[in-house]
C-alpha cells in the first residue's frame, strides 16, 4: 500500500525487484531511484536496500541463494 516499505536491509544471495504495477522508491548503491511498471533492478548479495511505494504498488521480488554446494565447491 501506499506510503508502506521495508527499511533497509540486505540477504546473502542476489535480488531482483521488478516492479509491477504502481510506483516504488528503492534506495541502495547510496542513491534512491524511482522504479514503474515494467522496470527491473538486479542488486548482488549483500547489498543493502529498502523499498517504499508512492502509490499502490505490486513488486516481484526474486531471490537468488547460492546452493550449499556451490558454496563448498569454493572452500
Amino acid at each position: 500500500p501506499r506510503g508502506k516499505g521495508l527499511p533497509e536491509h540486505k540477504v546473502p544471495g542476489a535480488v531482483t525487484i521488478q516492479c509491477i504495477e504502481g510506483e516504488i522508491e528503492l534506495c541502495a548503491h547510496g542513491k534512491s531511484q524511482t522504479m514503474q511498471p515494467g522496470q527491473l533492478v538486479y542488486l548482488a548479495g549483500g547489498e543493502p536496500h529498502s523499498l517504499h511505494a508512492l502509490q499502490d504498488a505490486s513488486v516481484l521480488l526474486t531471490l537468488l541463494f547460492p546452493s550449499q554446494s556451490q558454496d563448498a565447491a569454493r572452500s
